[in-house]
């Protein structure tokens, strides 16, 4: 099981719990695990372009499923998570993408 795997797990696990439980710095440590993918393995520009779409319409789509008896807002929960670590990933990708630009 290699790193990538191990922090997507990671992420969605601690998405799933912070649906349910309050986790202090849930959001903030989600950020921090997409940040540590995204460094640990850069994307290449199609990847870093579907993270990108992923972590700005993920949460405009899942705001609409709050309409959903029951399990809606937990879904949505879930949802903006996964799509803070993406934003975190598609940050850290492009910066070190950028970086080994300027270093060439």
């Amino acid at each position: 099981m290699n790193l990538n795997k191990i922090l997507m797990i990671l992420i969605v696990v601690l998405s799933v719990v912070s649906a349910f439980v309050a986790v202090p710095m849930g959001a903030l440590a989600l950020l921090v695990l997409g940040l540590v993918m995204g460094g640990a393995s850069p994307l290449d520009s199609s990847e870093r372009l579907a993270y990108l779409m992923f972590a700005f319409a993920g949460p405009t789509v899942a705001n609409s499923l709050d309409v959903i008896p029951v399990v809606g807002a937990y879904v949505n929960t879930i949802i903006d998570g996964v799509a803070a670590a993406a934003a975190g990933a598609w940050a850290a990708s492009l910066l070190r993408s950028l970086a080994d630009r300027v270093m060439e």
